[in-house]
């Protein structure tokens, strides 16, 4: 019998693989770019 996974716990392995890689430092920062109709936002972690 194949037994079926549960979405939630699937979803957390993608959440948890990706997060590993995504650190930030401080010679390297991670940041966000936020685009409106006006403006360009920069966010660095």
């Amino acid at each position: 019998m194949v037994s079926k996974v549960n979405s939630n716990e699937k979803r957390l392995e993608r959440h948890r693989r990706i997060r590993k890689n995504l650190n930030g430092t401080s010679e390297k920062p991670r940041f966000d770019v936020f685009r409106s109709s006006k403006h360009i936002y920069v966010d660095y972690r």
